[in-house]
């Protein structure tokens, strides 16, 4: 094991200890065990309609690039679903992201730039929707309750820092192109020069709604409804571990989660990311032993999407071992 991974196991390890010390673990334990398990399959089954959806939106962004003229819904999914598998179960230095790129470009044919652009471009669509969204929410929820949201100050400031740092970053890529490619001609040498052109080709796909005309508002609209999905199965996980929240709070849980993530400070969805949702559902007047239990319950929903990603997996529909070979390959990936 490296040792950046050790310390971010160890780490995770600790905060989590920490959280469960602070807290009580008798108290956490008890809530656990009153925890009701066909709400928890509820919540399941909610996340699997949330993954179709999103498989979805990374099918029309591939179909808006026109490198081929039919891109089947099944081959999507098989590789959107067993990347979320192997993700979960096989030990590799690349993320899950990185893995539905490759299968992608290998079930369904075309760049692997193209690919990785969409999958780019579906995070960052998902994740600007939710904080826009978030904002929103939290605009009637201080209206609603007089002033007191219940959204802590912190996240809203990250709503806003996201929602901004989003739309500058695509701005750069579309109005300032010629600046960036400038700074990528200061790279030297022959492999420098090959992932010049490759970042050249990437940022090209980025700008898919300019240069393939295509329409925006279908992908948007399909990244709010896997905010108001995920929402959903927050809400029943919530309902099983008795926390009980206004249906706007749980727009903005969605997001806070979704940022929380991006910091490496959990392992399978353990440690930090425990902490961060008690701190935000705490905003709400939640008991700090619910909260830690609905925190603990959260990866356990996820854990269950990604485990069925094995059925494509078993059926031979991907290669899963030279997925994660290529992944783990500098250079290895056409």
């Amino acid at each position: 094991m490296k040792l950046s991974k050790a310390l971010r196991l160890l780490a995770a390890l600790g905060l989590l200890a920490f959280m469960i010390s602070r807290i009580g673990h008798a108290d956490v334990l008890e809530r656990l065990r009153t925890i009701r398990p066909e709400i928890m399959c509820l919540a399941g089954a909610v996340i699997v309609l949330d993954g179709l959806l999103r498989a979805w939106n990374w099918r029309q962004l591939l179909l808006a690039m026109h490198f081929s003229t039919t891109v089947p819904y099944g081959r999507v999914l098989a590789s959107f679903w067993s990347a979320a598998f192997m993700g979960q179960v096989v030990p590799s230095t690349a993320g899950t992201d990185a893995l539905r790129a490759l299968l992608g470009m290998r079930t369904v044919g075309g760049p692997l730039s193209a690919h990785v652009a969409a999958i780019v471009m579906l995070n960052a669509i998902s994740l600007f929707a939710g904080c826009l969204v978030a904002l929103i929410a939290t605009l009637f929820l201080g209206l609603a309750y007089h002033g007191a949201a219940g959204v802590r100050p912190a996240a809203a400031l990250l709503f806003v820092a996201a929602v901004l740092g989003a739309s500058s970053v695509y701005l750069l890529v579309k109005f300032q192109r010629g600046l960036v490619i400038g700074l990528l001609r200061r790279l030297r040498g022959r492999r420098q020069k090959k992932l010049r052109r490759g970042l050249r080709r990437f940022m090209d796909k980025l700008l898919v709604f300019e240069r393939y005309h295509a329409r925006a508002l279908p992908v948007f609209a399909i990244a709010c409804c896997t905010l108001l999905t995920r929402s959903a199965a927050f809400a029943l996980a919530g309902a099983a571990a008795n926390v009980h929240l206004p249906p706007l709070a749980w727009l903005t849980i969605v997001p806070s989660t979704m940022l929380s993530g991006l910091v490496p400070y959990s392992v399978a969805g353990y440690g930090g990311d425990q902490a961060a949702v008690v701190y935000f559902l705490s905003g709400f007047g939640a008991s700090a032993v619910d909260a830690l239990a609905f925190a603990l319950l959260l990866p356990l929903v996820a854990m269950f999407f990604n485990l069925l990603g094995g059925i494509p997996v078993l059926l031979g529909k991907v290669d899963p071992a030279r997925a994660v070979q290529e992944s783990s390959t500098p250079g290895a990936a056409p």
